[in-house]
């Protein structure tokens, strides 16, 4: 079953959020941890990482399109032995 990639808790949910740029490419496998997408709040950007190993399945936000707290940004189709991990957005660098 597919492993969704969401938008991480913020401190304020009213900030305006922005997909700037996919890091992997649908069909990419990729690692838990592993950086999968650029979000940018004005001033700040930071990347969200993959919540479990396997192959990135589909992305449902392209770059320039406005998120917010919680919204899908894409897939992973995870490996056999890959739970999610909870902890794997990153901060604002």
């Amino acid at each position: 079953m597919p492993t969704p990639i969401t938008v991480p808790p913020l401190e304020n949910q009213d900030q305006k959020l922005t997909v700037s740029l996919w890091l992997t490419r649908t069909g990419e496998p990729v690692n838990r941890g592993d950086r999968v997408v650029e979000l940018l709040i004005p001033g700040v950007t930071f990347d969200v990482a993959a919540p479990c190993t396997g192959t990135l399945a589909r992305c449902e936000c392209r770059s320039g399109d406005e998120v917010h707290e919680g919204t899908v940004l894409g897939w992973i189709e995870p490996s056999e032995a890959s739970p999610p991990d909870e902890t794997a957005a990153s901060g604002p660098e």
